[in-house]
C-alpha cells in the first residue's frame, strides 16, 4: 500500500508514529549520553527495576516490565553480572527459579546515576505546561491500552 492509497485519517495515524518514534529517538539520545561509560541503556532499564526491588526479580518479571525477550535479557544480566553491578541468586526454596539483584556496586551506581537520570527527564520535558503533561499522560495510558490490547 503506497501512501496515496492512505485516507487522510490514516495519514494523520502514521505521522503519530512518526512523531512517537521521533520524539523517544531524540529523548533516548540525550538520556543516554548521562548514564557514563558502565552502562548502556538497555542495562540501566534492568539496574533501575532491580533498584525498586530490593528482594531482586525473576528473569520473567524482568522481562515482562521491560517488555524484552529472555533470550535478550540473559546478554544483558551476564554484562551487568560482569562488571560487578548485578548477581544471580538461586531461589533456595525452587532451584529452578533464579533471582536477579543488584550488587553493592550496582546499588552505589544507581544511587548516583538515578536521581541525575530522572532530573535530566525532567530538564528535558520542563517546556512543557502542566496541564500539557497530564493530558500526555492520559492520551499515551489510553494507547498503552489499545497496543496492550486492553481496549479492544
Amino acid at each position: 500500500m503506497n501512501q496515496q492509497a492512505l485516507t487522510p485519517s490514516e495519514r494523520a495515524r502514521v505521522g503519530l508514529w512518526i512523531r512517537l518514534a521521533r520524539c523517544y529517538n531524540l529523548a533516548f539520545r540525550e538520556l543516554r549520553s548521562g548514564l557514563r561509560e558502565e552502562c548502556t541503556m538497555p542495562q540501566f532499564d534492568v539496574l533501575a527495576q532491580l533498584e525498586r526491588s530490593p528482594e531482586g526479580l525473576t528473569f520473567s518479571a524482568i522481562s515482562e516490565k521491560l517488555l524484552v525477550t529472555a533470550g535478550n535479557l540473559t546478554g544483558i544480566v551476564d554484562r551487568l553480572e560482569k562488571q560487578g553491578l548485578a548477581r544471580r541468586e538461586t531461589n533456595p526454596n525452587d532451584r529452578r527459579q533464579t533471582f536477579i539483584k543488584l550488587t553493592d556496586k550496582g546499588r552505589e551506581y544507581c544511587d548516583k546515576v538515578i536521581p541525575q537520570h530522572t532530573h535530566d527527564i525532567a530538564r528535558l520535558l520542563g517546556g512543557l505546561s502542566d496541564n500539557t503533561v497530564q493530558n500526555l499522560r492520559t492520551d499515551l495510558d489510553r494507547l498503552a491500552a489499545l497496543l496492550d490490547g486492553k481496549n479492544q
